[in-house]
């Protein structure tokens, strides 16, 4: 993947960007070979071999631990890895030692909520590019109440300056005691103070504003000016398609099927104590009428010299375990 030269300076720890912005006007950055003294350049670490001073930093880039950290930023922190007026930045915020990141979009000085920050630039750039893969859920506090047209007015997208912005969804959320109106934002573009310049727009600015959801991720659990490093599923998350749940699946897998489940265990034991219950009563009783009737077994063989003969009209003995054999087949049949 192809990033900016001076961004993979830095990456590789050995100055900041303006410093190797610097290093690439006075031509001391080549790419395979070849001097490159424009910003803006580009090269693929695992394709091109890129030198600083005469040094290669492919070894160095190679050997970079990638890392990820979700913050729950506050107000009055920049959304940048330095600032000529000396504001706090929010990498100020990180754990100490932390590897060399930056942020993932921005997030205005005074406006809270989560920022990744990481070093991967695959992870950035897919993250940060337009489309519905990603979504941001924003809280925001507006001046008085906006009527419906107004509303229906930001849901259609305002043009400002030339520049169409739109939000992907709006949700009242509650009134505050000044009359102050809180709407719930989903945006799938990130723009210059979007949100704030939308709200300018008809006529109620922003009092509060905050992010509380990128993608999958929430700030549920983290406070404000808190950090934690995201896991490998949280990370992986982001590059794999949308799965139905294993749980979801089993649910409906299971809503499919039909008929009582076979009992086990102990249900099982006592479906079998009921059952011989039930035999032993029928083989003392006679067959109700609605019962279906068995067909008699066949008569036997009389042809030989030693076979027993009945009298006429009277039907054949019939074996002691009969009555039971039949009254086994009558449960069965009725249950």
């Amino acid at each position: 993947m192809q990033e900016r030269l001076q961004k993979l300076i830095a990456a590789a720890g050995l100055a900041s960007r303006r410093e190797a912005e610097t290093w690439i006007q006075n031509g001391l950055v080549t790419v395979n070979g070849q001097v490159v003294d424009t910003l803006g350049a580009k090269a693929d670490p695992e394709h091109d071999a890129i030198k600083v001073k005469g040094k290669l930093i492919n070894p160095k880039l190679a050997q970079r631990k990638l890392v990820y950290y979700l913050l729950n930023k506050p107000k009055g922190y920049l959304s940048s890895l330095s600032d000529p007026e000396q504001r706090p930045l929010v990498t100020d915020l990180l754990p100490k030692g932390a590897p060399r990141v930056h942020p993932v979009g921005r997030l205005d000085f005074n406006t809270e909520g989560l920022l990744i920050l990481t070093n991967d630039g695959a992870l950035t750039n897919l993250v940060t590019k337009a489309g519905d893969h990603c979504p941001k859920v924003y809280h925001v506090k507006v001046k008085g109440t906006p009527g419906p047209a107004q509303l229906e007015r930001l849901q259609r997208g305002i043009t400002i300056d030339g520049e169409v912005h739109r939000i992907a969804n709006l949700t009242p959320l509650e009134h505050t005691d000044h009359n102050n109106a809180w709407y719930e934002l989903v945006l799938h573009e990130g723009k210059n103070n979007q949100i704030r310049r939308m709200f300018d727009a008809i006529g109620h600015s922003v009092l509060k504003l905050r992010r509380v959801a990128i993608g999958h991720l929430t700030d549920a659990g983290l406070p404000v000016g808190a950090v934690r490093e995201l896991t490998p599923a949280e990370v992986q998350r982001f590059f794999s398609k949308r799965k139905i749940a294993p749980r979801v699946v089993a649910k409906k897998a299971a809503a499919q099927k039909t008929g009582k489940p076979r009992p086990v265990g102990e249900a099982k034991a006592r479906q079998r104590e009921g059952l011989a219950t039930t035999i032993g009563r029928t083989a003392q009783s006679p067959a109700a009428p609605s019962q279906r009737l068995v067909r008699p077994a066949a008569k036997p063989a009389t042809s030989g010299p030693g076979s027993p003969k009945s009298p006429r009209g009277s039907a054949p003995a019939r074996p002691a375990s009969r009555s039971r054999t039949l009254a086994c087949r009558i449960v069965r049949d009725s249950v």
